[in-house]
Order: structure tokens, then C-alpha cells, then sequence
């Protein structure tokens, strides 16, 4: 009798180790995960017209994270950053980078006194803007829609560590999938 009773209790301990390693197992699964997302890749929806048309509302880019928290971030990527007033997150291309002069005449960029050859701005600026020279520790950001984007322009230069990750290709819809390298220069 009490080997048939050994014998149950056993099997209980064992479910019971099972059950205890499949939750440990799960909870390290589920923090990995929330580490990963937080740190190293996350995915976002555009919304908004600013970016077209490069992106558009609804499409699901991929956002990698590391790059631009240990690697610095460099002109011509395109980048999810936040504005000191506000609490949502925009995309963005960075244009100028510390010590870089901007100035927006008659719907053309110049960086530097060099006017910029932008083939993935299909809505210039109405208004002209600047100059500016951008402060060390910072970023200028636009939209590739420079008629309608909320950007620099309006907010002022970005800290570096406004930016949270550069966007390195669309996701969704599946018909529109691409990646998103900056401009070479």
C-alpha cells in the first residue's frame, strides 16, 4: 500500500516540477521578450501624411533600436523620435546633424549652403525657413511631406536621445513591403 502511495506522490512532484518549470520558463519568455521590444526592436503604424511619399498612414515599419543608442544617428535615416511637448512618438527624416547649417528657400533644402538632392520629397515646403545651425547633441528632423509635417521647423532641434530607434522597412501591407536605407550622400 504505501509503495502504491510513494509511487502517487511521486507522479504529483513530478507534475508539480513540470508545471513550476513551464511557468519559470514562460515568466523568462515573457521578460525577454519585454527586454528585446524595449531595447533592441519594436514595430510602430504611421500615421499621418508627413512622410509620404516614402510612407503612409496605416503601414507597419519595423524599428530597430540599438543603432542610434550606441551607434549615433546619421543623416538621411529615418527615425521614430519624440518632441519635448508631447508624448507621441513621430517619424521622422533626420536632415542636419550638430554644427550642420539648414536653411529652406523656394521649396528646396540647403545644407550647408549646398542645396540638397532629395528625390523622396515629392511635396516641397510652401514657406521658406532658417537658418539655422544645429546645436551640439542634437538633430534636425523633417518630413518628406515638407508641406504638411510637424517637425523641426515647428518643434526646434531633437536631443539625440529623443530619438528611440531608426525604422529599417515596412512591415505591412504585405504589397508594400521595402526597407528604408538613408540616402547615400
Amino acid at each position: 500500500m504505501s509503495t502504491r502511495m510513494e509511487r502517487r506522490w511521486e507522479r504529483q512532484t513530478k507534475k508539480r516540477r513540470s508545471a513550476l518549470r513551464f511557468a519559470a520558463e514562460l515568466l523568462a519568455v515573457i521578460v525577454l521578450a519585454g527586454l528585446v521590444r524595449a531595447f533592441v526592436f519594436s514595430i510602430t503604424e504611421v500615421d499621418g501624411p508627413s512622410m509620404q511619399d516614402t510612407l503612409y498612414s496605416g503601414q507597419i515599419v519595423a524599428v530597430e533600436k540599438l543603432t542610434c543608442r550606441f551607434g549615433g544617428v546619421q543623416r538621411g535615416q529615418i527615425v521614430i523620435c519624440r518632441y519635448p511637448s508631447s508624448h507621441d512618438y513621430y517619424i521622422k527624416r533626420v536632415i542636419a546633424l550638430e554644427g550642420d547649417t539648414l536653411e529652406i528657400r523656394d521649396g528646396m533644402t540647403y545644407l550647408n549652403g549646398q542645396a540638397l538632392q532629395e528625390e523622396y520629397v515629392t511635396h516641397p515646403a510652401q514657406e521658406d525657413f532658417g537658418s539655422v545651425t544645429v546645436e551640439p547633441g542634437h538633430v534636425f528632423v523633417l518630413g518628406d511631406n515638407r508641406a504638411n509635417s510637424h517637425d523641426s521647423r515647428t518643434e526646434g532641434t531633437l536631443t539625440e536621445s529623443s530619438i528611440v530607434g531608426r525604422a529599417v522597412c515596412v512591415l505591412f501591407p504585405f504589397d508594400q513591403i521595402k526597407t528604408l536605407n538613408a540616402p547615400q550622400e
